[in-house]
């Protein structure tokens, strides 16, 4: 299959969210040198949105389109904000091997002191350790390796040329080594073939062994032409396994599937991961970034309940609960001013006088407040 890259410079590169992406990978920003992917996932969820803008679908892993400029932009754009964590760079090959545009932003979010998120699937990430270091040190890096799971037929049969399995858990194991907080994104989930109790704990037993601390698990979504491409490498693989998709994402002939399965299937997913990575010593959840300051505390009340929406999620709990709690989160997120300090001026009532936060979660932060003290 040919491939073409396209050399472009764009006005822009960065990506400012309106809030933390709590509580999953927990960036603010997002920035990423290559559009198209030469690993071509059949399942993978760009394909299906806007992220190609007006392309052909079909180009996803065949024109890579190359930001020659993504260093400089990044570097203006990004010393305008305030440091948060930021989503950045793509080592997919050979692209990155071509222009090292990765290494480059890496080098910007170094100098400019924001914390880096990375997700990631190609090994080469390692070549930039020397890199991923200096930002531990002198902020905070999180990775999340992305394994759907650790069988080789549905690796075949749905990322036929992705990175082998056992080369992506070594360099998790080669960055944990070097002290970098690393751990597994299991997704896409492969609904009837890879769901099961066996395929989750292979890949959660596989993370602890080769150094990683978390796992954070999310099932199929299905949309355009993705979905089709998803559908088409399943009927190749078992289609025996096709009216038990078309149910779960009730996908009528000729009709469009719902983006996602009803929200019983994905708790089942999420409890059973949990349990597994209790089981194993992990967390199903990303440590936060927190930094040093007076606004940290706000940062960590935060990342509370955002933990505490996913608790809910997890028991079906209904969505006004689970919303009650996010908006809290995204009010103390952006608070100008510590909390412990809302509370040492104006008690319980200052903090329930909060957005969206009420006497209810106003207790709730007081008793985290109170743990979070220093000595404590």
């Amino acid at each position: 299959m040919s491939l073409e890259f396209q050399e472009y410079r764009p006005r822009r590169i960065l990506n400012v969210h309106n809030h933390a992406d709590g509580p999953w990978f927990w960036d603010r920003y997002s920035a990423h040198p290559y559009i198209g992917c030469r690993s071509g996932c059949e399942f993978c969820y760009l394909r299906g949105g806007r992220y190609l803008g007006r392309r052909d679908p079909d180009s996803f892993d065949t024109l890579i389109q190359v930001k020659l400029n993504a260093a400089e932009l990044l570097r203006r754009e990004l010393a305008r904000l305030p440091p948060d964590v930021i989503a950045c760079g793509d080592w997919q090959q050979p692209a990155e091997d071509r222009y090292r545009l990765s290494r480059a932003m890496l080098e910007v979010v170094l100098e400019l002191g924001f914390p880096l998120f990375v997700v990631e699937r190609s090994p080469l990430l390692t070549r930039d350790l020397d890199l991923l270091q200096q930002i531990s040190q002198s902020a905070w890096v999180g990775v999340v390796y992305s394994i759907s799971n650790l069988d080789q037929e549905l690796k075949l049969a749905f990322e036929p040329r992705s990175p082998g399995l056992s080369r992506r858990l070594q360099a998790m194991q080669h960055l944990a080594q070097a002290g970098i907080l690393v751990g597994t994104s299991l997704m896409p989930i492969i609904p009837g073939l890879g769901d099961d109790r066996r395929h989750l704990e292979q890949t959660v037993q596989a993370t602890r062994d080769h150094g990683g601390s978390f796992v954070l698990a999310g099932g199929l979504t299905m949309e355009g032409s993705q979905a089709e491409r998803t559908l088409g490498a399943l009927e190749r693989l078992d289609r025996s396994q096709l009216p038990g998709w078309r149910k779960l994402y009730r996908w009528e002939p000729g009709s469009q599937p719902d983006y996602a399965p009803a929200r019983g299937y994905a708790s089942r997913l999420g409890r059973t991961v949990r349990e597994l990575c209790e089981r194993y010593g992990l967390r199903d959840r990303m440590p936060r970034y927190i930094p040093a300051g007076p606004l940290g505390i706000n940062k960590r009340l935060a990342e509370r309940l955002f933990l505490r929406t996913h608790d809910l999620e997890l028991e079906q709990a209904a969505n006004y609960r689970i919303w009650i709690y996010r908006k809290a989160a995204w009010t103390v997120d952006d608070w100008p001013q510590g909390l412990d300090r809302v509370y040492a001026e104006g008690g319980r009532e200052a903090l329930a006088g909060l957005p969206d936060v009420g006497p209810r979660l106003a207790e709730e932060l007081v008793a985290w407040i109170a743990e979070f003290e220093p000595g404590r």
